[in-house]
């Protein structure tokens, strides 16, 4: 069980990558110099098969915004949104991140009316009754950094929560 953070809309999502990392095949790792484990060097062993190795220019790295689309079909466990577009956020917090986020959100908001943030603990068990959700409505000119690190810095997940900005009308 881990926790799960994504975005959600009734607009197709931006995709973004985290530009300091990249999957790597064995012979392009070892072309970069990077030292790479004894099991993957085994003559057995696929030396060009591509997404093997998970490379960062610098560990500080990893956690740099990365949001990629889904389908509800990709996952096992249920997602709280309505929304017909879904996108995992995969990110670290920090402020200047947080600034990043807001600016993805803003030039969504061009497009769509509004757009779900959601953090939410996969794994629980929705057989039972769904836990209740805890839903913060916020307008973009009043979001901050620090809704976003209220919501994505959270230590407990007793139930999904969700932040969704709307735009001004």
């Amino acid at each position: 069980m881990s926790v799960f953070t994504y975005i959600a809309s009734d607009y197709p999502l931006k995709e973004v990558e985290n530009p300091h990392v990249k999957t790597l095949s064995v012979n392009q790792a070892l072309e970069m110099g990077i030292e790479v484990a004894d099991f993957l060097l085994e003559p057995s062993f696929d030396r060009d098969k591509p997404n093997v190795i998970l490379w960062a220019d610098d560990d500080k790295n990893f956690g740099e915004i990365s949001i990629r689309a889904f389908s509800r079909d990709d996952l096992l466990y249920d997602i709280y949104s309505k929304k017909k577009y879904l996108a995992q956020l995969e990110w670290e917090y920090t402020e200047c991140r947080a600034k990043k986020l807001i600016e993805y959100i803003k030039d969504h908001l061009n497009e769509a009316d509004e757009i779900e943030l959601w953090n939410e603990w996969l794994g629980i068990d929705t057989n039972k009754l769904r836990p209740k959700t805890k839903i913060h409505h916020i307008p973009i000119e009043q979001l901050t950094c620090s809704d976003l690190e209220k919501l994505f810095n959270r230590d407990t997940f007793d139930f999904p929560e969700c932040i969704i900005v709307s735009k001004t009308k």
